[in-house]
């Protein structure tokens, strides 16, 4: 029975891992996006080789493994700041000889940003989180004050009257 269990959750891990057709299609949205940002028609095989890795896990000094879509989904995050990076190079003087240089460049800043993309999209989710609760807040009406004079046929004077 504990092999049947096992088997269950090896399959139920199956299921979240992203297929093999998915993973190629990031990875071709992934090079498109690139080539138009960076003008590239060709990316050397270095670079290649870098993007396996990261997707992979196995590149050096990186904690976990970075699918191709989070990769575009972070170079579109953090596009203003890669080029206020590319005017500040200008500036000092830094000047890639390509724009392939260029682009690892921009990767290894992309690399380096990882754990605040992660915090950010967690407080992006705490911040959704909150404004779908806000939405479900039932609304509580507050009884009128000025309540309507009812002739119900009770007459308080003739009450008060019996009474002293």
């Amino acid at each position: 029975m504990s092999k049947q269990s096992n088997f269950s959750k090896s399959n139920a891990k199956l299921k979240k891992l992203p297929t093999k057709k998915k993973t190629m299609n990031d990875k071709k949205t992934l090079m498109s996006y690139l080539s138009g940002e960076y003008g590239i028609t060709y990316f050397n095989k270095m670079f290649a080789c870098k993007l396996e890795h990261i997707h992979e896990g196995t590149l050096q000094n990186l904690q976990m493994p970075i699918t191709y879509d989070v990769l575009l989904d972070m170079f579109k995050y953090y596009k203003q700041d890669l080029d206020k990076q590319r005017i500040h190079n200008k500036k000092i003087g830094k000047i890639f000889d390509s724009q392939q240089g260029t682009l690892s460049y921009d990767l290894a800043i992309i690399l380096a940003k990882h754990s605040d993309y992660l915090l950010d999209l967690e407080k992006e989710k705490a911040r959704a989180a909150e404004v779908v609760k806000l939405q479900y807040i039932p609304q509580i009406t507050k009884p009128s004050i000025h309540k309507e004079n009812k002739d119900d046929g009770v007459d308080i004077n003739k009450m008060l009257e019996d009474w002293m």
